[in-house]
């Protein structure tokens, strides 16, 4: 007979054990305590995550991490709310050719069974989060397919990452 594959919690768990070492040297208890929440995040996709199918674990926990992220960002009221944070290039998500990026659609489809699952608010802005990666998808072609997930990952991080940056710019004005 075959054998059980385990559930995502279980997975999830064996995840988190090959990263107690990366833990293990962050600087202080506070950090420590961060990262284990923030891995800890991932239980609450779990589902999500197990409908991924995908056999890189640390993969569907980073997005589910990035989601719940994306969602405490949306969520927040803050000054970046009616503030376009993108380039002029890149009003539209679409332009410069970035929506004939096959690598990126297939990286985008892919995910299509984490959403599957989730709630319908958290569905859509989770397609919105993808959606919003289209206006990287030169970075994402330049590393090529076999990056694909990974980039795709960088370019929702780095997406937030202005957000988070432009928010604290704007409050301090």
């Amino acid at each position: 007979m075959g054998r059980t594959i385990p559930s995502f919690r279980i997975a999830a768990v064996f995840e988190e054990e090959k990263w107690k070492l990366y833990r293990k040297y962050l600087r202080n208890k506070n950090e420590k305590k961060l990262f284990t929440h923030m891995f800890s995040i991932a239980n609450l996709y779990n589902s999500a995550c197990s409908n991924a199918v995908n056999p890189i674990r640390i993969h569907p926990i980073m997005m589910s991490i990035i989601l719940h992220h994306y969602k405490m960002l949306k969520e927040r009221p803050s000054s970046f709310d009616s503030f376009d944070y993108s380039s002029k290039d890149n009003n539209n998500i679409y332009g410069n050719n970035n929506i004939d990026s096959t690598i990126l659609k297939q990286e985008v489809e892919k995910w299509y069974n984490f959403s599957f699952v989730l709630r319908k608010k958290n569905r859509i802005l989770f397609e919105e989060m993808l959606q919003s990666s289209y206006k990287y998808s030169s970075s994402i072609n330049a590393k090529g397919k076999d990056f694909s997930t990974e980039s795709l990952l960088m370019s929702l991080i780095f997406d937030q990452n202005k957000m988070m940056l432009l928010n604290s710019f704007l409050t301090i004005k």
